[in-house]
């Protein structure tokens, strides 16, 4: 199956005009299908919610509406009409517990950051959260206010004037946010956050200048403290295979710096393979 997915054809070599199409709109259905998996490692709950246009463009997949809708989203018909529907949800097919799906349930990458985070406040120390998906922070927002820790938000959506009201209030103030949830784009821009020493990267992406982009947050002119990096990644999963893809890139990278070997900008159908080891 993942052979027809990768558009290899058991039937024999086709021409490359023949190929390109199927082998495009599978690399996409694959590229939206990976998002979901990634999205699995952190937190459940945003299986729930439609593919948001601004993540699969940072993946490099451009979805119809139709597509976005059907690409392992929740919904659908029971695959049994008699069954007891009450509580539950159906998910290409099978029916879960609708529990398993709501903002207010525990991960296991969640419950991970959430312990590092009580013994960071035990400290009096900040923390800025990072992750590339505001659906995800919004769900880490939802547990922080159970906890009884402040927090700020500083996403797409805020202004520059209010962000650095933000900022300032993050690193100045004892009293201001314990916290800062931040988008993997937004912590691009030159964001000072030195009133934190602890940056956690809650999931992985394809880039990993983007996530070395979000740890200078903390770690720039005016940081007197020592400053750690919590990198969260679900063992035996997709993430392990992002891992090796980073390291890949880094390498690629270095040899473009120093003329010996070409760019890397795109998720290729080589690192597909891979991932799926075939």
């Amino acid at each position: 199956m993942l052979a027809n997915e990768f558009g290899v054809s058991q039937q024999g070599a086709l021409s490359s005009s023949q190929q390109q199409q199927p082998q495009a709109s599978s690399a996409v259905h694959i590229l939206s299908l990976l998002l979901r998996l990634r999205q699995c490692c952190c937190h459940l709950s945003l299986l729930k919610k439609t593919l948001d246009q601004s993540e699969l463009q940072g993946d490099g997949v451009t979805l119809s509406l139709e597509e976005q809708l059907n690409a392992l989203s929740l919904g659908g018909e029971p695959p049994d009409p008699s069954a007891d529907l009450k509580d539950t949800v159906c998910l290409n097919g099978s029916r879960f517990r609708s529990e398993l799906f709501e903002d207010t349930r525990g991960s296991t990458k969640l419950s991970a950051v959430l312990t590092e985070l009580k013994e960071i406040r035990r400290k009096d120390q900040k923390s800025v959260i990072v992750s590339q998906w505001t659906s995800m922070l919004r769900i880490v927002a939802v547990h922080l206010k159970s906890m009884g820790l402040t927090f700020g938000v500083i996403d797409g959506t805020v202004n520059i004037k209010h962000r650095m009201d933000l900022v300032e209030e993050f690193n100045t103030n004892p009293k201001g946010p314990q916290v800062m949830l931040v988008s993997l784009c937004a912590g691009g821009v030159g964001l000072n956050l030195v009133g934190g020493n602890h940056l956690f990267l809650i999931d992985m992406h394809w880039n990993p200048a983007l996530e070395d982009q979000a740890c200078d947050r903390i770690y720039r002119v005016g940081q007197h403290r020592d400053v750690t990096i919590h990198k969260f990644i679900c063992e035996g999963t997709v993430e392990d295979k992002i891992s090796s893809l980073q390291e890949k890139k880094k390498e690629l990278a270095q040899k473009v710096l120093t003329g010996t070997g070409s760019t890397f900008t795109k998720l290729s159908l080589a690192d597909l393979r891979v991932i799926f080891g075939v």
